[in-house]
């Protein structure tokens, strides 16, 4: 008697995950993905940035500021990156970004994604060299 329980529960069991499994789209191929990330480790921590000359705010810094990763930025275009340092002392950096430059990342066992990775290196601006005043003129004394 108790096996008679046993069977509708199973067949329901089974009717819920073949559903499940029918239901499911297909997945994506690289191809049909248009985003993806663009990861940029800096020597500077939190430099401002733009993306095509307007702010981009569907980004996050890691490491203490000195990785931002840029999120859902499309790949089939060409783009360019500014990054303004928050030091005086260090000048901006521009990067361009081409459709080529997109690699296939591995993200899990089973996931991967597009992605860009690049090293920025902010170079030292020289410091601004002071005009040279020349010494006030002494006025004529007539003796």
């Amino acid at each position: 008697m108790v096996t008679g329980r046993w069977i509708p529960g199973v067949a329901l069991l089974a009717l819920f995950v073949a559903g499940a499994a029918f239901a499911q789209e297909p997945p994506l191929t690289p191809e049909q993905v248009t985003t993806g990330e663009v990861r940029l480790s800096m020597s500077s921590d939190y430099a401002r940035l733009r993306v095509d000359g307007e702010e981009w705010e569907n980004h996050e810094f890691l490491d203490n500021g000195r990785t931002v990763v840029i999120h859902a930025l499309d790949r089939t275009e060409e783009h360019v990156v500014s990054l303004t340092p928050i030091y005086p002392d260090l000048a901006p950096f521009e990067l361009r970004i081409a459709p080529s430059d997109w690699k296939l990342a591995t993200v899990g066992k089973l996931l991967k994604m597009w992605r860009v990775e690049q090293r920025i290196v902010f170079k030292k601006v020289p410091p601004a060299a002071k005009p040279v005043t020349p010494p006030p003129a002494e006025p004529d004394s007539q003796d």
